[in-house]
Formats: C-alpha cells, structure tokens, sequence
C-alpha cells in the first residue's frame, strides 16, 4: 500500500488556485492508485473543504497538501496569522458569540475556531466529538436537533469521516480524513437511514439493564426477526467485551439501519492512568504465548494495546500449532507507520484477507481461520472496524440484512 506525500499549495484566491488543486490532487491520486468513484469523492470533498475554508477565511491565506494511501487519505489546510478586526467583526455577527456551541450549526464551529480570539489558548476540536455532542443531546434540545439536521445537509460533514482542528497560537490546522475501507460503502448517508436511541454504558453498570435496553432500542429499526436476533447478538457480544475490558472506560451504543444493512457502532472513552497503563504494558509484554479468547478477545486486545502505543498493536500475536499469528499487524490499515499520531485503524476483512492467503499452506492460519469461522461476530459481520486514538475507541460493526 503506496503512502504518498504531495507538494504542498499555497492559496490566496480561489478561483485561479483551485485549478492548481486538482493538478497536484490528480499526481497525488495517481502516486496511491486511487481511481472512480473512490476519487471522485475525494475530489468533490476537496473542493468543498477548500470553498468552505476560503469563506470563513476569505483574506487570509492558505497552505493545503494531501498525504496517506489509498485506504485512508487526508486533506491538511494551515492558516497561519490573525484575521483583521474587520473580519472578526463580520464574522462575529454570523456566529453570534463566536463560542463553540452547538446551536450556531457545523459551519458556525468551524467560525468560532478560526476567529482565534485569544492566541495565547490553545483548543482541539473534532467531527467525532462534535456529533458525539449532537447525537447525545439532540432528542432533548432543540437547538441540538437544529444543528445535528445542519451537519447532515453538510457535504463536507457527509462526506468526510473525521475533521480534526487544533488552534495554536495564530496557527490553525485543520486536517480532513477519508476512509476509503470498502465495507464502508454498506454504510451510506442517505435519507433511508434510521438511527436508533443510545444505550449507555460503563465500568460497574449493571450488564442485564442494558441487554433489555437493547431490545426496545433494536425493535426501533424496524428489521425482520432474524436481523433483530442477529443484532442482539452482536450487543451482547460487544457488551462481553467490554466486561473483559482492564482499564475503566464509559460507552455509548447504537444501531443505524439503512437499505440493505445495519450496523452497531460504539465510542467508549477510557480512563487509565500512568500506573494502570504501566501495569497494563508489563502484563501485555508478558501474555504474548497465552491463548486470547476469540474473536471479540482479539478486538479487545486491539483496543487496550491501541490506547497505550500502537506499536503495541503490531506486536500483538498468538501461537497456532506452533505458529505465530500476528493477528494485531494482520488488521491494521492506514498511515499509522508514517504517522502514528492518526491513531490506530483495524478491520476484520483485512485479518480475514492475511489468513486467507496462508491458511492453505500454513497449519497455524488454517486454525486461526476456524476460530473466525466459529466466531459470532466474524461470522455475521460483513466487516468489524475499530479507530483507537488517544483514550477514544469508535467500533462499528456492519452487517448485511437478511430478512
């Protein structure tokens, strides 16, 4: 898998500097072998970053380049230097305050970070969080729904699977991810889609309250019999999961349904100090020979192991018929080896694609192979993604419907 770096951009006006965009989008795509649709979407949400961008921005100038490979790809824009008095004042009166709060809708948080009105703070901001925000508090604020039903007209909050903006000092940098995973395309934003209620959950919750939770919740989607048992299942095995977890952490858990799928999607954030990661790091290095339990085990090593250093991720292995399986390096995608700061990506589809290219000549993948077979998740799931960084977990498992 090709990591490429393009040249970087500089843009002061639009029109004219837009077309220099696409040459070096064109050579970029070209450099990680991205082709059709996967590159036409990438286009299109360039060139809306850049427009929406430039419309907050309009006098400021920017620096913009593209860097990953062509399973996951980012956009990076800088603008460096405050805005004129004039500037902030016009855009002080579309955003009202100009605080980050969620009734002034995605485009009114990109203004609040770009107005800098204090260089001497510092501040982070992030689509997961933002929706994570919406998405708990749209069913009873009213402003929230507004705001959530703004980011969904959005292209660029559609189209992109995470916008991350860090403000330091005069600098804002602001950095664009698209995922281009296949299973993905089972996943679709379109207007068919329902989504469920959340289910809370975290270290010493009763397991029993959420499980019945989950029923009512599952029941929202409207599926056959079937999908609705295979979808219990799948809660209940996230929720075994979690249990086994080390470290504390607190969870939200939902299902979104679409035309022809569903999918179960959870983000936990964990809490572990310095001493229970120490702790956790001496245990880890120690248990590379003992049997992990499963599928869901493995998942959940991914996990714990991605929160300390995902070098710790590539290491993780386990003994087949005196074979190593290095089930941790088998699922990992993306730039983390170029860029370990973007976290740590991991699919089941690309640990299913290892084995399948060894399991015929090799005993120990033939093993490891069966277990994904007998396993519930692996066997339902048409793909299992998991994102780890920094003490955030996002899993979202996708299933095909079958009623």
């Amino acid at each position: 898998m090709q990591y490429s770096k393009s040249e970087h951009i500089k843009i002061t006006g639009l029109e004219q500097d837009l077309e220099r965009v696409y040459e070096v989008l064109d050579d970029y795509l070209k450099d990680i072998d991205l082709s059709g649709k996967k590159a036409l979407r990438f286009r299109l949400l360039t060139e809306e970053v850049v427009r929406l961008i430039k419309s907050i921005i309009s006098n400021n100038s920017l620096e913009l380049w593209f860097e990953g490979t062509n399973r996951l790809s980012n956009i990076k824009l800088i603008s460096i230097g405050q805005m004129d008095d004039q500037t902030k004042k016009e855009l002080g009166s579309i955003s009202t305050s100009g605080q980050v709060v969620e009734e002034k809708g995605f485009f009114g948080e990109l203004i609040s970070l770009f107005l800098i009105k204090d260089s001497s703070q510092d501040s982070d901001w992030s689509l997961k969080e933002y929706e994570d925000k919406l998405r708990a508090k749209k069913a009873e604020d009213k402003f929230s729904m507004e705001a959530w039903e703004d980011l969904e007209r959005s292209l660029v909050g559609n189209l992109a699977d995470d916008i991350e903006i860090k403000v330091r000092k005069n600098k804002v940098e602001m950095t664009v991810v698209k995922d281009f995973t296949d299973s993905l395309a089972f996943v679709s934003t379109g207007r068919d889609k329902i989504v469920s209620n959340q289910i809370f959950a975290g270290t010493g919750k009763a397991a029993a309250k959420s499980l019945n939770r989950a029923e009512d919740v599952i029941c929202e989607l409207g599926m056959s019999h079937e999908d609705e048992l295979h979808a219990k299942l799948l809660f209940e095995e996230t929720m075994g999961m979690l249990a086994a977890m080390t470290g504390n952490y607190i969870a939200v858990i939902w299902f979104e349904k679409y035309k022809k799928s569903y999918c179960l999607k959870l983000t936990a954030r964990t809490q572990m100090d310095y001493d229970k990661k120490q702790d956790f790091l001496d245990m880890s290095s120690s248990r590379r020979n003992e049997n992990v339990k499963g599928f869901m085990g493995k998942v959940m090593d991914v996990i714990e192991n991605g929160i300390l250093d995902y070098e710790k991720v590539m290491k993780l292995s386990q003994t087949y018929c005196g074979t190593y399986i290095d089930y941790g390096n088998m699922g990992m995608y993306g730039v983390m080896e170029m860029a370990p700061d973007c976290g740590i990506m991991w699919s089941l589809n690309d640990y299913k694609d290892s084995l399948s290219d060894e399991k015929d000549t090799e005993e120990g993948a033939k093993e490891a192979w069966d277990e994904l077979e007998k396993s519930i998740v692996a066997s339902l799931a048409t793909d299992v993604l998991v994102g780890v960084k920094g003490d955030r977990v996002d899993m979202t498992i996708i299933c095909e419907c079958k009623g």
